[in-house]
This record gives structure tokens, C-alpha cells and sequence, in this order.
């Protein structure tokens, strides 16, 4: 286990998020296509600038949860750093479990710590624009063997998502 927190989870969080940066910004460019359409076609987005105190604070706490502690578990624990080298199969597979285990894990935290979030977090689109987003975090982990890229990315969703697309958070429960 010490050898796969050194040449994964270590490796992944020491290697510079500018690695791979094309197939980055490609994925993170689709993915906020598809977010952003599907969030406002069904009403689960609507445009609403977060008016709260915390509005300071809330990009510092939500790097650290959800994104970094979230991304640690679903990239940097559940994805070989080396994927990319064993090919396309591997790569839809690591990438595919990895996402799913992503997506369960957000009805479980509204039914469990985080009930607030239920009007979210148990919504079908809602769990279908966390899919994709699971999808772009790993690939983009696999593609540049950052864990940089998929905390960054994952960051960018969230703090977009509280701020100004009407998404709440446990901070503001």
C-alpha cells in the first residue's frame, strides 16, 4: 500500500498541472457544454449570484472539500498513474469506475452528512452532469498524471456552480 501512495497518489500530486494542458482545457471546455446546457434545460442551474457573507471564504473551503479530498479518493486512490501506458481498454475502464464511485458517493453524502443537499445531490441530471464531470477528472488525471488537473477542474465546477449558478453548499446549510 506504501508503494502505491508513493508511485500514485504522491506522484500524481507532484506532477505540475501544465502537464497536458491541451487535452485539459478540450476536456474541461465539452464537459462545461454539456453541464451547462443540460443544468439549464432541466432547471437544475439558474442563474443566481451567491448574496452571503461567506463568499470569501467559499473558494478556500471548497478547494479543500469538495475538490482536493474528493479528487484524492476518486482519481489519486481508485487510478493508476501509469493507465495511459496500458492502453484504451484500461483507460475507459479505471476511467469508468472511478466515475461511478463518484457518482454514488454524492447520494450517499445527501443521505448521510449532508442532507441539505438532497434537492441536488438525489436529481437524476444532477447526477448525470457529475458523471461527465467524473469522466473529465479522470481522463484528465490519466492524460496528464496530475492529480492538479482533475482537483483544478472539479474546483472551477463547484465554485462556478455555488457562486453563480444557484448550487448550494454544507458551509452554507
Amino acid at each position: 500500500m506504501g508503494q502505491f501512495l508513493t508511485t500514485n497518489l504522491i506522484k500524481g500530486l507532484r506532477t505540475s498541472p501544465l502537464h497536458g494542458l491541451k487535452h485539459t482545457i478540450l476536456l474541461f471546455t465539452l464537459f462545461a457544454i454539456v453541464a451547462l446546457t443540460t443544468g439549464f434545460s432541466t432547471g437544475l442551474f439558474r442563474f443566481e449570484v451567491l448574496d452571503s457573507d461567506l463568499v470569501i471564504i467559499l473558494p478556500f473551503a471548497l478547494f479543500i472539500f469538495p475538490a482536493l479530498f474528493e479528487e484524492v479518493i476518486f482519481r489519486g486512490l481508485l487510478i493508476p498513474n501509469n493507465t495511459r501506458q496500458a492502453g484504451i481498454k484500461k483507460t475507459l475502464y479505471y476511467s469508468m469506475i472511478s466515475s461511478v464511485v463518484f457518482v454514488a458517493w454524492h447520494p450517499l453524502n445527501a443521505l448521510t452528512i449532508n442532507p441539505g443537499a438532497k434537492a441536488f445531490f438525489l436529481d437524476p441530471w444532477f447526477l448525470l452532469i457529475t458523471f461527465v464531470l467524473g469522466m473529465v477528472c479522470s481522463l484528465g488525471y490519466i492524460f496528464s498524471r496530475s492529480l492538479w488537473v482533475p482537483v483544478i477542474m472539479h474546483w472551477l465546477t463547484v465554485i462556478i456552480w455555488v457562486l453563480l449558478l444557484g448550487g448550494r453548499n454544507l458551509i452554507l446549510q
